[in-house]
């Protein structure tokens, strides 16, 4: 163990290292701007949405009712059909169990028969 003889357990010197990436001494490329640098330009004067916002007047806010009421107001036709449309098709599913079940040929059970009298007495 010389303590004169150069071993690679021993650290650089601080001249005989390269420069790393971070150090600031001749460096020649540009490195990318990073992500923070990034938004901060991108942001730089702008002010955040909310802050600036208003509360909507009186006038806007009886423009925009009047607006979602014209709207309600076309759609309303569509929404009854597709009510309409929902309860015929239950009443097509309760046909077709009622359908199933005096299709079978095998004796009913007590809860298959209430079933039936219940659907007969539903759709008829």
């Amino acid at each position: 163990m010389n303590p004169t003889s150069n071993t690679s357990s021993k650290k650089r010197k601080s001249q005989d290292a390269q420069p790393s990436s971070g150090s600031v001494v001749n460096e020649q490329e540009s490195r990318p701007e990073g992500v923070k640098a990034m938004k901060a330009r991108r942001y730089r004067g702008k002010e955040k949405a909310g802050a600036s916002c208003e509360y909507p007047t009186l006038w806007e806010n009886k423009q925009k009712m009047s607006i979602l009421d014209t709207l309600l107001a076309k759609n309303q036709p569509l929404w009854e059909n597709k009510q309409k449309d929902n309860e015929a098709k239950k009443e097509l599913q309760k046909m077709s169990i009622l359908d199933t079940l005096l299709a079978k040929n095998q004796p009913l059970d007590e809860d298959v028969k209430a079933l039936n009298k219940k659907l007969m007495a539903e759709l008829f």
